[in-house]
């Protein structure tokens, strides 16, 4: 059963110094900051949303999070089992009207698709502290739509596609030093182009960049597409179609985002690599496909 702590004054949020070095949330351009989501009764401007581990930055006019960036630490004492049933909420600290609630995801395949996923924020010194923050993030601000076979991890392993979970759990373990604690920054590309469903434009490409030691600080951006599964046809149709991951450059992100991830871009093992063009990315056919040194 979900059960959101009512305090929200006493929410950390993402922690910058996780990794022992300084990670800095992502700095928002002007063009992304004109239409960031202002916290209601902030003195001053105020963007991101502080939650157990994570803290979301919302985009105002898509009322989908521009991105969400959460700590996690697999070597703690607890970490939240998931059971019961599933209960979004929206963040009282915005209006609802800027929040994409359960309207969206009924009589189609687009599931209400974690962000942040509760198992990468779902951990501490408590079992109450592991539960706290595994719950925050059911609110609608950690919430985007995507289609159900890129979302469930049963039925991707069907189509023998690999999903951020997979890519996570593979860096983790191929990393050394401080592997057990990761910070990720992840969210949706938006694009003009994107299909509109009951007034949502729903998002075809995803991102992640993860941060890690090795035992320098490293860090790797992904794409993910959800384009071939939401083919844009009559009567709500939705089709499965072939798609991959992609490693790119962590600049070829900030290209799509008009984000600025700052020193994350000098220490990406992409950038040692010898491309030609800036608009070089690997398909990943399997998780030994990633570039991690």
């Amino acid at each position: 059963m979900i059960s959101i702590d009512p305090d929200y004054k006493r929410r950390p949020g993402y922690a910058s110094s996780f990794l022992g070095v300084e990670v800095p949330l992502p700095k928002l351009s002007s063009e992304v900051q004109a239409k960031a989501a202002e916290l209601s009764g902030s003195r001053q401007k105020d963007y991101e949303l502080k939650y157990h581990h994570f803290s979301v930055v919302m985009n105002r006019e898509a009322r989908l999070a521009y991105f969400a960036a959460v700590n996690y630490d697999a070597s703690a004492q607890f970490h939240h089992a998931r059971h019961g049933t599933d209960r979004w909420i929206c963040d009282p600290r915005l209006d609802a009207a800027l929040q994409a609630g359960d309207e969206y995801y009924t009589d189609n395949p687009l599931d209400r698709g974690h962000l942040v996923r509760r198992a990468d924020a779902g951990w501490g010194r408590s079992a109450d502290e592991a539960a706290r923050a595994s719950d925050d993030t059911f609110h609608f601000t950690n919430c985007t739509p995507q289609h159900e076979i890129f979302n469930q991890a049963a039925k991707a392993r069907q189509e023998d596609l690999l999903l951020w979970g997979n890519i996570e759990s593979h860096i983790a373990a191929r990393a050394t030093a401080d592997a057990d604690r990761l910070s990720i920054f992840n969210g949706p590309v938006f694009r003009s182009s994107d299909r509109v469903h009951r007034g949502l434009r729903i998002p075809k490409e995803y991102w992640k960049i993860v941060i890690y030691k090795n035992p320098q600080l490293k860090a790797v951006a992904f794409i993910l597409s959800q384009e071939g599964l939401i083919a844009d046809l009559p009567f709500e149709q939705f089709v499965v179609g072939p798609y991959r991951p992609f490693q790119l450059k962590v600049r070829q992100i900030e290209a799509r985002t008009k984000l600025d991830f700052g020193a994350l871009r000098s220490v990406d093992p992409l950038e040692k690599q010898p491309f030609e063009s800036t608009g070089a990315s690997i398909m990943l056919s399997s998780l030994d496909d990633i570039v991690m040194t």
